[in-house]
């Protein structure tokens, strides 16, 4: 059976649940409202409805956004046979909760709330290793990169290093799972997802003056550009390196999103535009009636919706104006 045809099953059920995404005239409407309550009476004909309903706390929203991702995985992950391309997506989950189980180690105070239930590894393996309780349940790969990682906090004292080195961690097993994947479509995702996070990370070491081992431990393994080619243009004028982007195409992030990063010294504009065009270039999933690119595009589009609610609900809670919510606004998947 050709591999397209693996998705006939998952590219109906899809269907249905993009009628259901977040439109403009919803979003507008949330945006009007002038409380955090407008807004989940806004939510009231959408999937979210009845995980708010449930919430004896409205200010406690991350957990129905949390539950609404982890029930698309699920339904998502019954209607493929390929278990891989949800991994792509659940990984960065258990790799936040592995960098939770480390800083909880290392200060004494492992804190439940700050898990994501939305990886794969268990929870409680994860509590187990931080009380260095010795198990088999958890992979090996976890737990050489937990000890590992809280030998080098022990050698530097410092947090960010940890950060760091579990990025990297991840970045490595995501890049695994691409080239077994095999799927174009995904692949020219992520590609475009490393770069662009490397040329951030590229600016905002050099914005901080930091030195050339900084760069080479915080880019990232895996998409279309070498880590070397960073290191080469270390030492070349900014405008330099924006134009050896000119061939790609996001060429357009890159050049504006530097040129109002180097003004206002703010990267917002930057990863709004960088998270504009990964959501475009997913949108070629609601145009192809049936294969991997509606599965990818629709579970990409879920997760950048919850973004755009959290923006929306933190926003109401802490008083921005909508015009400032408006700004920071992505667009939309439908």
């Amino acid at each position: 059976m050709p591999r397209e045809q693996e998705f006939l099953y998952a590219s109906g059920r899809i269907r249905l649940l993009e009628t259901k995404l977040l439109n403009k005239n919803l979003v507008e409407r949330l945006m009007e409202a002038d409380t955090i309550e407008g807004v989940i009476k806004a939510l009231g004909d959408t999937a979210y409805a009845e995980d708010f309903t449930d919430l004896d706390n409205i200010y406690e929203f991350e957990e129905v956004l949390e539950n609404n991702l982890l029930k698309t995985f699920r339904v998502i992950g019954n209607s493929i046979k390929d278990s891989k391309i949800i991994r792509y997506f659940t990984l960065k989950y258990d790799y936040h909760n592995l960098k939770v189980c480390v800083k909880g180690k290392i200060m004494g105070d492992i804190k439940k709330e700050y898990f994501s239930k939305l990886g794969e590894v268990p929870l409680e393996y994860f509590l187990k290793l931080a009380s260095e309780e010795k198990s088999t349940d958890l992979p090996k790969d976890m737990i050489d990169s937990f000890e590992k990682a809280v030998a080098l906090y022990e050698e530097t004292h410092d947090p960010q290093q940890i950060d760091v080195y579990i990025d990297r961690l991840l970045f490595e097993e995501l890049a695994k799972l691409v080239k077994e994947i095999k799927e174009p479509f995904l692949e020219k995702y992520h590609n475009a997802y490393v770069d662009l996070l490397n040329i951030k990370t590229f600016v905002r070491i050099k914005n901080m003056n930091m030195d050339l081992r900084a760069l080479q431990r915080a880019i990232l393994p895996g998409g279309s550009i070498p880590e070397d080619f960073y290191e080469k243009k270390f030492q070349e004028s900014m405008e330099d390196f924006v134009e050896s982007f000119s061939s790609k195409d996001y060429y357009k992030v890159v050049k504006e999103g530097i040129e109002n990063w180097s003004l206002t010294k703010n990267p917002s504009l930057y990863e709004k535009l960088m998270d504009n065009y990964l959501i475009n270039y997913l949108k070629k999933g609601l145009y192809k009636p049936f294969g991997v690119e509606p599965v990818i595009g629709y579970l990409g589009a879920k997760e950048h919706e919850i973004k755009i609610l959290r923006l929306i609900l933190v926003g109401k809670i802490n008083g921005i104006s909508e015009d400032l919510i408006g700004e920071r606004l992505r667009e939309l998947y439908v």
